[in-house]
């Protein structure tokens, strides 16, 4: 697994230096991961299998022979979309998990890397 912070934190010492995302103009990288799709398998299992407050990724949309997936984190106001789509061009719509009843909104996506 690899972890890369986005432009919405970076690593300080012991901590992460957070900026804002209130009042954000575009679209901003939190965060995004890369997996091995078996290490996801294998956790899943270690979880009891609950989709509860999880993410759950259907590999079975991945193309047949991917093997890692990276999985992301965005802030996106409401008011530009645009920017994510932008940033993350041919997401599609079955592996993008959005939290709209915010702002700026929390989106999450997937996609075999």
């Amino acid at each position: 697994m690899a972890l890369v912070m986005g432009e919405a934190g970076t690593p300080s010492g012991k901590g992460i230096i957070r900026a804002p995302l209130s009042d954000l103009g575009r679209a901003s990288g939190i965060c995004s991961a890369v997996f091995s799709i078996d290490s996801l398998s294998q956790d899943f299992q270690t979880f009891n299998r609950s989709g509860v407050e999880c993410f759950v990724i259907d590999a079975g949309l991945f193309p047949k022979g991917t093997r890692v997936v990276e999985v992301g984190i965005w802030a996106v106001p409401a008011r530009n979309k645009a920017s994510f789509e932008f940033n993350n061009p041919n997401i599609p719509t079955s592996l993008l998990y959005k939290v709209a009843d915010c702002e700026p909104q929390i989106w999450v996506y997937a996609r075999p890397f």
